[in-house]
């Protein structure tokens, strides 16, 4: 049961007047709105603000300490005279109220403005602080690979759909991304994700052979975007990854990762590491380098990745110095026992794509090998490794 509306008052600071206009040095300018404050329900819904002006405005929406406000969406940010503005509030899951300001202000910096109060969720959990998401990875398999009637691109690709929704991921990292896959990754799922790739065939990271992290748009905000290359000299491009199994352009793409909901901050790096064996141990350690080069402030940590190696190999060793293996840590394992099926193995090959973490505040509450066919058939020849976290702040 829902609680009642509860009214909340609140106090800005000393000598603003809700709802009025800030006289300014331009003449003739004025605003004024029809609510000074909105008490709005726990509930979903919609309320109206009428504006009276005598010329253009701007609306811009301010939450309480700076802080982004995701559980708010007005209908227009911008007017000219007249007009309705609706306000859309979004259901309040947490137990605190919360609040925001809505500022119309005119050219010459005249302001009106509205508060708005939402009320507690009684049954709502204690959070924000706390972020549930979850997490993964997935090989691809780059589009031109497969040559036999079942797994060419054309058949395959709406498999592949089907998965990454199911998946239902928050974060995943993503690897062998051709162009083709690129275009066709944001078409398909460019509405409900950012999608952000790194080609390490190029010294500027756009192209081909790619690599990349997606993440939901609606859920957090990204900054920090780097990338780097598993070599030597992380900061130029190279062919490092040589040997008996060919030779390949190896690297690492990062960020930094904010849940707008409950303000938890994150490192997420993700790679599709050297295939030849030798330097798939000897740059291992480039990935830790690169964590503390571009997580400074020791956020809580995720590496992610199609690592090219099993669980007894040295490079897993050296991420593991650093890192926790999900697999190892999470309370409840489900799925396939290995992540590389070739196409063929519904329990799962061998098992190369992980999951790390590092940091305090983080619970790995489960992982799962998805191994999920469709209509029989596999949607790539890795299955995608998925972890729901917890992350307190």
């Amino acid at each position: 049961m829902r609680n009642p509306i509860v009214i909340v008052v609140l106090m800005f600071a000393a000598g603003v007047l809700m709802g009025s206009c800030r006289e300014k040095d331009v003449p003739g300018e004025s605003i004024s709105v029809s609510l000074e404050t909105i008490e709005a329900s726990v509930e979903l819904a919609s309320y109206k603000i009428d504006v009276a002006s005598n010329c253009a405005w701007t609306l811009d929406v301010e939450g309480e300490d700076g802080a982004e406000v995701f559980w708010m969406t007005p209908g227009q940010r911008s007017g000219r005279g007249n007009a309705t503005v609706t306000v859309r509030v979004n259901e309040n899951a947490y137990a605190s109220a919360r609040t925001a300001r809505l500022v119309f202000t005119t050219p010459g910096g005249k302001e009106a403005i509205a508060a708005i109060t939402q009320a507690g969720n009684e049954n709502g959990s204690s959070a924000p602080g706390t972020a549930s998401l979850r997490m993964g990875t997935y090989n691809l398999r780059m589009h031109q690979l497969d040559t036999d009637a079942d797994n060419t691109w054309n058949v395959r690709k709406e498999r592949l759909r089907e998965s990454i929704i199911d998946c239902n991921f928050d974060v995943f990292g993503m690897q062998e991304v051709s162009s083709v896959m690129q275009d066709w990754l944001k078409a398909e799922l460019g509405d409900r994700y950012t999608l952000k790739f790194f080609s390490p065939y190029s010294q500027g990271g756009s192209g081909d052979r790619a690599q990349g992290i997606a993440f939901k748009t609606s859920a957090f905000s990204m900054s920090d975007w780097n990338f780097f290359w598993a070599s030597d000299t992380p900061d130029n491009m190279s062919t490092n990854d040589t040997g008996s199994s060919g030779s390949y352009s190896r690297g690492g793409c990062c960020c930094i990762l904010t849940h707008k909901q409950s303000g938890v901050k994150f490192f997420f790096m993700n790679t599709h590491a050297c295939l030849n064996g030798e330097p798939n141990a000897s740059y291992a350690h480039v990935y830790i380098d690169q964590e503390k080069r571009f997580n400074p402030q020791g956020l809580p940590s995720f590496f992610v990745g199609d690592m090219n190696a099993r669980p007894e190999y040295a490079a897993i060793a050296t991420y593991k110095s650093y890192w926790k293996d999900s697999y190892d840590s999470a309370g409840s394992r489900s799925g396939a026992s290995g992540s590389y099926n070739g196409y063929s193995s519904i329990s799962g090959k061998y098992r190369i794509d992980y999951v790390f973490l590092r940091g305090n505040g983080i619970t790995a509450d489960e992982l799962c090998v998805s191994n999920k066919l469709y209509a029989g058939k596999y949607a790539s020849d890795h299955f995608p490794v998925i972890v729901n976290f917890k992350i307190t702040r």
